[in-house]
């Protein structure tokens, strides 16, 4: 399959312009970012270009891991809340028309958008349980929960 630019020219616009999950952008395959979730005006998105060794984007969370010389993951916690002016600063050209970076919307990278919420779902799990063990011990209801189970076994 050849590459055809113009093609991707107009797709790199549409997905500016409407961003879906699982957009996914790269420069030579180098990640930017994926979009994991849209509403609205804001754009959640597992962000590749922050961090500490970042130029420019140090105070931002960068959600790649190393895994190995050759492969990398994202970092499911590290999730970002951007809007489309940062999407087009990190991915267009600042004094030229043109884009830095393409977009491409793949079976794996809808798969990656589903293992985020997954993630995301597990961790809303587990904060719930532990608000609610609090909630127990504040409310003295713990305590009445342990009672009642003390005298039922005697």
């Amino acid at each position: 399959m050849s590459y055809d630019h113009a093609k991707q020219q107009l797709d790199n616009q549409q997905a500016l312009l409407d961003p879906k999950p699982g957009d996914y952008w790269q420069e030579m395959f180098c990640p930017y970012f994926i979009v994991v979730q849209v509403k609205g005006p804001a754009i959640t998105v597992l962000s590749c270009l922050g961090g500490p060794h970042s130029f420019s984007r140090k105070h931002e969370p960068c959600a790649k891991i190393e895994v190995d010389d050759s492969h990398w993951a994202f970092d499911y916690g590290k999730e970002m809340t951007v809007d489309r002016d940062w999407m087009a600063r990190a991915v267009r050209y600042e004094s030229i028309d043109g884009f830095v970076a393409d977009v491409s919307n793949t079976e794996k990278t809808q798969r990656i958008v589903q293992e985020w919420r997954n993630f995301k779902q597990r961790d809303l799990r587990r904060q719930i349980q532990e608000l609610e063990a609090k909630w127990e011990e504040f409310t003295g209801w713990k305590y009445l929960k342990e009672d009642t189970e003390l005298t039922s076994q005697s």
